[in-house]
């Protein structure tokens, strides 16, 4: 897709090019290092880390957790999910029994009042869990072992809380036997890699260390490498936390680093749907292209050794920026197909809308090849659609995020039921008046996934209205320049949490489509 670039405006709409231009050199400074995420559950556990004389090695990771308590004494994300609420919520009164159990009055005084309200609260979730559709990552994992360990310290929770989490869990261990023989090793299970903080002590004890990156970390997690610190001594996991620590705005920990792959994926991809990638993104590409090439997978970070279909079919979605030909890597993705549709990883619980999508896209490059890949798909993605024309996924909270992916690779195509009309139908009628969509009363990111979406169906003849552009537009030029506290948390790790630059690639993608729109808007087609 061909797009004018920010650069050939005049007049008034001079200042927001400039400032579209400098939104994105601001990212791309930023990009290719180690990937940015926001704060998360993570933190309960690095905190809990000790020098030899018992005080707390990383002081402003506790901090977090006072200060990021909510008022009704729960943990997590902004917007309230149930499921993310739990995980939080249960990290962080473990992190704090630690404290009340060892340490002295003084400057930890405030941990017993926030225990009570954690626990609480933990108690009025017994039900309110199952709310919402989604649950973080190694939710299946994380929320019976931690329960088990609270017990143990004597922590107060309802005797019969969350049952239907351990039949999840033991669903899974099944879906792990079946994926790799049933046995712990190096190459076992992406989510518990993952999630290794709650692996059964004697699984840790001899699995951890054989699963520890060249960088220090056990599956990118600083709460799985802070807990084999603390199981080992090991030097490397101490740097690796010490140098997050060292990087930390406010003491916390983030879900996931580093995240290079993913974070420069998702980022050129947003901007290239806009024709807003300048020169430098090239060498971003070519990285990426050439991990392709030589492990035939491209995972979330260099540090993560499990090939996965998500960041690979991203990958070959980019290589039209360099001008190489996708057709003859398709067969890559061939791996990841099942029986009605293709798994992100083997072993997952549900599959992902958005994966599914992004390898339809990517089979689309080449549409006389894997005729019954993409028509399996298709089907698997109509079948997914809600009643409203909208999807959801398993990694984001948001509809509008599925949605997008989704019209990416459909926009274009005729599916059986013709264009996406229920779907373009769904985004014209979900914009709030002050021309944002979402959770909250709007979301930039939220937004930003609507006009990218609707600008995918443009491109099929659905139309984009111009106030509908104007009010987005309108709505999306002061996130130009915001900083990562302006966007709430809607992705799905181990918690909720943010992926900065891709979330701000998305908004500086949107609004310049929607500046393209109501500056040139027969040109843009309404």
């Amino acid at each position: 897709m061909t797009r004018t670039t920010a650069g050939g405006a005049s007049g008034p709409d001079r200042p927001t090019a400039r400032r579209i231009r400098e939104a994105v050199g601001r990212l791309m400074a930023g990009l290719g290092d180690t990937g940015t995420c926001s704060d998360s559950y993570n933190t309960a556990f690095v905190s809990r880390v000790r020098d030899p004389d018992g005080s707390p090695r990383y002081p402003r990771a506790l901090q977090w957790l006072q200060e990021r308590q909510h008022p009704d004494g729960s943990w997590g994300g902004r917007i309230a999910l149930p499921a993310d609420r739990l995980t939080s919520t249960l990290a962080a009164v473990r992190a704090l029994v630690d404290y009340a159990e060892t340490t002295p009055p003084g400057p930890y005084d405030w941990v017993a009042g926030a225990l009570k309200r954690g626990t609480g609260h933990l108690k009025s979730l017994a039900r309110e869990w199952r709310a919402g559709p989604h649950e973080p990552i190694g939710f299946e994992f994380v929320v019976p072992e931690l329960t088990r360990r609270l017990r143990a310290h004597g922590v107060d929770l309802p005797p019969q809380a969350w049952p239907d989490i351990h039949a999840l869990r033991r669903d899974k261990i099944a879906r792990m036997a079946a994926a790799s023989a049933g046995s712990l090793s190096p190459s076992l299970s992406p989510s518990l890699r993952y999630c290794m903080e709650v692996a059964p002590d004697e699984a840790f004890a001899g699995v951890a260390l054989t699963l520890q990156s060249p960088g220090g970390s056990v599956g990118c997690s600083p709460a799985a490498t802070a807990a084999l610190w603390q199981s080992t001594g090991d030097a490397r996991a101490l740097a690796y936390l010490d140098h997050l620590a060292h990087r930390s705005r406010d003491g916390g920990a983030p879900e996931v680093h580093p995240v290079e792959a993913f974070e420069t994926g998702w980022s050129l991809y947003h901007l290239g749907r806009a024709g807003l990638l300048p020169p430098g993104a090239a060498q971003h590409l070519d990285a990426l292209a050439g991990e392709l090439d030589r492990r035939g997978w491209v995972g979330f970070s260099r540090e993560f050794p499990a090939p996965e279909a998500d960041t690979t079919a991203m990958t070959i979605n980019l290589l039209s920026h360099l001008g190489v030909e996708a057709a003859s890597r398709l067969g890559l993705l061939l791996r990841y197909e099942a029986d009605d549709h293709f798994f992100h990883y083997p072993g997952e619980r549900g599959a992902s809308v958005s994966v599914n999508a992004r390898l339809l896209e990517a089979f689309n490059h080449a549409p006389g090849m894997y005729g019954p890949q993409r028509r399996k798909l298709i089907r698997f993605l109509l079948e997914s659609r809600a009643a409203d024309g909208s999807w959801l996924d398993k990694w984001h909270m948001s509809p509008y995020y599925a949605t997008a992916h989704v019209c990416f690779a459909l926009g274009r195509s005729a599916s059986a039921e013709g264009p996406l009309t229920r779907t373009h139908e769904w985004l014209l009628d979900t914009q709030h008046p002050n021309g944002s969509w979402g959770a909250g009363g709007g979301q930039p990111e939220e937004t930003a996934y609507a006009i990218l979406a609707l600008d995918a169906l443009a491109g099929s003849g659905l139309p984009l209205p111009a106030r509908t552009s104007h009010l987005a537009h309108r709505y999306l030029v002061p996130h130009l320049d915001a900083g990562p506290d302006a966007f709430a948390e809607l992705w799905l790790g181990k918690s909720l949490y943010t992926p900065t630059a891709v979330v701000q690639s998305a908004v500086i993608a949107a609004a310049h489509l929607t500046r393209l729109r109501l500056t040139t808007p027969r040109a843009r087609g309404d």
